[in-house]
């Protein structure tokens, strides 16, 4: 699963990746800056993951809520229905159609697009640089400044408000998942309940 790119493969300390771009830098404090101003948020998503070994790509879509500090929902509907839920100390990875819950401990991580959503510092993880984009929007690469095992390479899309509306991780192996976020709203006080998952009568709860 994508979103298993945890913060923890972020932990990276200064490397020998080229400067970053000063523009890039600052629209990259920008982005960081919306952010931390976010309590929480909710938005509509398609996930789509192409792997470089295969080169099949499966498209996903679905709606996600996140709520500081470290809570997220990720409500998979099409093609096939999945709940992932982190309530701040436990992942619960849910597919209904196999009867099984996988229960990890969260310890901090919650995954790159949540990392990189809450503003928790780019600049501290990664050299930027600016890139082409679609009008009205503006385009980062980042590049861990640490030798990543898994994260190559990350673009975010942001529009003229600072806000992301697209993340794309490229893999080593040139694989690569892209998150576009529609309907994004901010600080409309997801109730805590969203993050809070009762593991269903009679499904297989895995160990992660």
């Amino acid at each position: 699963m994508a979103l298993g790119l945890t913060g923890s493969l972020l932990a990276a300390l200064a490397g020998t990746a080229p400067a970053s771009s000063p523009a890039a830098e600052a629209l990259a404090r920008r982005v960081d800056a919306r952010a931390k101003g976010v309590r929480d948020l909710t938005a509509r998503f398609v996930q789509s993951y192409r792997s470089g070994i295969l080169g099949r790509e499966v498209v996903e879509r679905g709606t996600l809520a996140i709520k500081k500090p470290g809570r997220m929902r990720w409500e998979y509907k099409e093609p096939e229905k999945k709940l992932f839920v982190s309530d701040g100390k436990q992942f619960y990875f849910y597919v209904p159609a196999d009867r099984q819950v996988i229960v990890k401990d969260q310890a901090g991580e919650q995954g790159i697009p949540a990392f990189l959503l809450a503003g928790q510092g780019i600049l501290e993880q990664f050299e930027v640089f600016p890139e082409p984009a679609l009008p009205g929007r503006e385009r980062l690469r980042l590049v861990p400044r640490k030798a990543d095992q898994e994260v190559e390479r990350i673009f975010l899309d942001v529009d003229a408000e600072a806000r992301v509306r697209a993340i794309e991780v490229w893999d080593v192996q040139g694989g690569h998942s892209r998150y576009q976020f529609e309907d994004v709203k901010e600080n409309v006080g997801v109730p805590d309940g969203q993050f809070r998952f009762e593991i269903p009568r009679g499904v297989e709860v895995v160990a992660g």
